[in-house]
This record gives structure tokens, C-alpha cells and sequence, in this order.
């Protein structure tokens, strides 16, 4: 996840939850393309924070501040190499907002997995290559994309060239 995390830090860092969530749209569509677990992590971790800077009864609880340092530093530490599962260490903190805010949040990681597994599919891939690429439940996926009628949406296809090129640069990346 190198270089993507710092976008997701500097907009975190500005409590920007719009750019955050641009930032995991486009991180879903090219971890569709590129078949990329550290892009799909990060368009999670992305999606989820984006979701709680919206959430008024957390930023506003005097318990944020700590838990925005400590999010924040997870982030800082995956991006220097100390951290290696991230999501898992910002799905803990999540947990601790909830149980110190007393609301229902706990789900914001499962719902961004879906709900990036989702965008992802509506690039072209299976659903069960989105779901297993974002560790998305297939049942939730399922009834995510059925709900809000992912399958119906018009967006532009993924042509075979970006493909080819997508694949060249994996086969690249892993001879080095």
C-alpha cells in the first residue's frame, strides 16, 4: 500500500470525507483491475473513515481526538513499514469508539467491505472475485448488490488494453 496510504492519511488528517471517499472509489476500481488485496485494504480503511467523519455523535464526543490519533497512528506506522494489517488495528479502534460512544457503529468495516466489493463488481469482475478481493461476506455482498442495483448501472467497462497493461505491470512488479 505504498503511497496510497499517505492520500488516505492527509485527507483524514483534514477530516476531508468527501475526498475519502473518492479516494476508495477509485482504490476499489483498481484493485478490481489489478487483482490488488493492499489497493482493496486501503479503499476499505478508506470508505470506512470516510463514514465516520460523518457521524456527528462521534466527531463531537470527547473521546474523538484519541481516537482519531490513534487511527491515525496506524496509519502512520503502515506507511513506515511497522505496521502490517492495518484494517485490523483501525477495526479495533472502531470497536473501542463504540463501546466508549455507546452507538451502533460496529459495522462500518463490514459495510465498507461490501460496499467496496460492490463497486468493484460493477467494473466486471465476479462477485465472488469481489468478495474474496475486499474479504467481503458473499451473502452480504449478495444482498448488497442486489438492494442497490449495482448489476443495473451503466459505467464504463474496463477495455482489454487496461487489462493487458494492468497484468504487464503485476508481471513486472514481481520480477523485482
Amino acid at each position: 500500500m505504498v503511497g496510497t496510504l499517505d492520500d488516505i492519511r492527509k485527507a483524514f488528517e483534514q477530516s476531508d470525507d468527501v475526498m475519502l471517499r473518492q479516494i476508495a472509489l477509485d482504490f476499489a476500481h483498481r484493485a478490481a483491475i489489478e487483482h490488488n488485496r493492499g489497493l482493496a485494504q486501503a479503499s476499505v480503511i478508506a470508505y470506512a473513515l470516510s463514514k465516520l467523519l460523518t457521524k456527528s455523535h462521534i466527531v463531537e464526543s470527547p473521546f474523538w481526538p484519541r481516537y482519531r490519533n490513534a487511527i491515525l497512528s496506524a496509519i502512520k506506522d503502515a506507511e513506515m513499514g511497522r505496521e502490517t494489517d492495518v484494517l485490523s488495528r483501525i477495526e479495533r479502534t472502531i470497536w473501542k469508539i463504540d463501546e466508549s460512544d455507546g452507538h451502533f457503529i460496529k459495522n462500518v468495516i463490514e459495510k465498507a467491505r461490501a460496499k467496496m466489493a460492490a463497486e468493484a463488481y460493477s467494473t466486471g469482475i465476479s462477485l465472488r472475485l469481489a468478495g474474496n478481493l475486499f474479504g467481503a461476506d458473499i451473502h452480504d455482498l449478495s444482498d448488497y448488490v442486489g438492494k442497490m442495483r449495482v448489476h443495473d448501472e451503466v459505467l464504463p467497462k474496463i477495455g482489454i488494453k487496461e487489462r493487458v497493461e494492468a497484468l504487464r505491470r503485476l508481471i513486472d512488479e514481481s520480477r523485482t
